[in-house]
């Protein structure tokens, strides 16, 4: 089986400022990677390149065989395949809960209504909300938003998860829920990217965890390495400004 993702040399400059400064990772089916590290180290860039949200400046992606990086690839297809959750929920207002759900199904994939419907009501069943089908977004807390947009992304078949820090616009007591629902598709075998601050998600779902700092991976494998027994002084720094109870870290 060939790498869901692969990302060979990556570099991403913004102006003078280079974030990403050469990465190599790839991304096996069925494979949870979490990666974590301190605020502007390149980890949601890096998530960003991979679906071409941020246009690499050098190095190759390649996503389900298709190399995205290519000038003549045709982007939307790869999207397709690809569901993305970001910090914000990006749910359409004006629109209930079941339609946020199933119009992109409807638009891209070229669903019928009445099967839009039935994933869309099927995959918010998944994450809890089958109840809140005909509610709007303004009517539901963050935790059941994100869940929303989760459900969302499923709706359209992904074979790959991409999360950027889905739980740090939420209120502490929200975030368990939307954590529950990320181990879930982790047992279901989804191929996920998690950026996260959430270190016991990291340590009890994540099959590979990768320290990033300074837009370079300086540590990664099993999260009992990483988290449990880093090697890099980079990576222990990090580990005991998040891991110190003391210490109120800003999400």
């Amino acid at each position: 089986m060939s790498a869901v993702v692969e990302i060979s040399g990556l570099r991403k400059s913004f102006g003078e400022r280079e974030v990403l400064k050469g990465i190599d990772l790839a991304v096996a089916q069925g494979e949870v990677v979490c990666v974590i590290g301190p605020s502007g180290s390149g980890k949601s860039t890096l998530l960003r390149c991979v679906n071409l949200l941020e246009q690499p400046t050098g190095g190759a992606v390649s996503v389900l065989g298709v190399e995205v990086t290519d000038p003549d690839v045709d982007i939307d297809r790869v999207r397709t395949h690809v569901g993305m959750v970001f910090q914000q929920f990006n749910l359409f207002p004006h629109r209930t809960v079941l339609e946020n759900c199933t119009m992109a199904q409807r638009k891209v994939l070229r669903r019928g209504a009445s099967e839009a419907e039935e994933v869309a009501r099927r995959n918010l069943e998944q994450v809890g909300l089958a109840d809140r089908a005909d509610s709007h977004p303004a009517q539901l807390s963050g935790g059941q938003q994100q869940r929303v947009a989760i459900a969302r992304a499923l709706s359209m078949d992904p074979a790959l998860m991409l999360f950027d820090e889905p739980t740090s616009a939420l209120d502490p007591e929200l975030v368990g829920d939307v954590l529950s629902v990320m181990r879930d598709l982790a047992e279901a075998g989804m191929t996920m990217i998690v950026v996260t601050h959430e270190m016991a998600f990291a340590r009890e779902v994540a099959d590979r965890v990768v320290f990033m700092d300074d837009g370079q991976i300086v540590e990664q494998g099993s999260p009992d390495h990483v988290i449990g027994n880093p090697g890099e002084e980079r990576t222990r720094t990090f580990l005991a400004r998040v891991l110190d109870p003391t210490h109120h870290h800003d999400a």
